[in-house]
């Protein structure tokens, strides 16, 4: 009997091992595969640091070949250039991230803890919204600017973000705070809270993940945007990066694309850095409810 049982044992083991070395084999091709994909996502991000060390007379002899010698000047260029734009971009894209979080938190507590008449009618009106597409309504949005007098202010770019992108961030705000224990509420009325206090001191700290969430889309959302800047902004002193970047060519009139390119490079730099202090709650954003307990 002791023979059999040690060579079943025996296959036992050389079963373990081939589906161990099975294992070990398709981990490493979907390694490798992820690798591949994730090399691919950075090739623009590769291209665009490559090109923008080249000057305009290599940019038309050969594009591929290595910039040589490399053209470190222009960044220096592209700085002195966009550098006020620069600046421009970062604060009005934070004040209209800050409105629209603010908004989108607000108008999703109200509708995730509140109740009044014609409350679900409302939302749905709202999100209707989301389906209507925003190319539509630019012709509005741009007679209503002017004949506000907001045309060439930075008040021309805050208010339609804020009432465009507070929708979505409503929605996350309301479905998030609405999954919350009701009952963490209902103390902080019983205890004497007032309704604001309720908001920001049970809410807030609860909603951080998602407002992070929120802040992130955003601020990508909106330092992206070239179609309402370029229509709403005339003068370059108060233009944002995103338009002023497409524009720029040199002193002598003949567009300089390295330094053009180095321009995106520069452009980028300030969402990168956000982006690396803010990733993990944006995930944890993101996230959240995928799991249940």
């Amino acid at each position: 009997m002791s023979v059999p049982k040690m060579q079943l044992n025996a296959a036992g083991r050389a079963q373990r091992r081939k589906w161990r070395a099975r294992a070990i084999t398709s981990q490493t091709v979907i390694t490798i595969i992820a690798v591949i994909f994730v090399l691919l996502a950075f090739i623009p991000i590769f291209l665009m640091a490559f090109l923008s060390l080249k000057s305009p007379a290599q940019f038309y002899s050969n594009l591929w070949a290595i910039p040589n010698p490399p053209q470190w000047s222009n960044y220096n260029a592209a700085w002195t250039q966009l550098i006020q734009n620069m600046v421009n971009s970062v604060v009005t894209v934070a004040v209209g991230t800050a409105m629209i979080v603010v908004l989108a938190a607000m108008s999703g507590y109200v509708f995730a803890r509140l109740d009044f008449p014609l409350k679900n009618f409302l939302f749905l009106m709202m999100l209707a919204l989301l389906m209507v597409p925003g190319v539509l309504t630019l012709t509005p949005s741009f007679k209503l600017i002017q004949r506000l007098g907001l045309k060439n202010t930075w008040w021309a770019l805050w208010l339609p973000w804020a009432s465009g992108g507070q929708v979505m961030g409503m929605y996350l705000c309301r479905t998030f705070i609405g999954s919350q224990p009701a009952a963490l509420f209902e103390s902080a009325r019983i205890d004497g809270a007032r309704e604001f206090q309720a908001f920001y001191k049970i809410a807030v700290p609860l909603a951080k993940p998602i407002l992070a969430t929120l802040v992130v889309m955003n601020m990508i959302s909106l330092y992206g945007d070239f179609i309402w800047p370029l229509l709403v902004i005339d003068s370059n002193s108060k233009q944002v990066i995103s338009v002023a970047v497409q524009i720029y060519s040199s002193s002598t009139g003949i567009t300089d694309y390295g330094a053009m390119i180095a321009g995106f490079v520069m452009a980028t730099i300030p969402l990168l850095i956000m982006f690396m202090f803010s990733s993990r709650l944006y995930i944890e954003g993101i996230t959240s409810g995928a799991v249940k307990a």
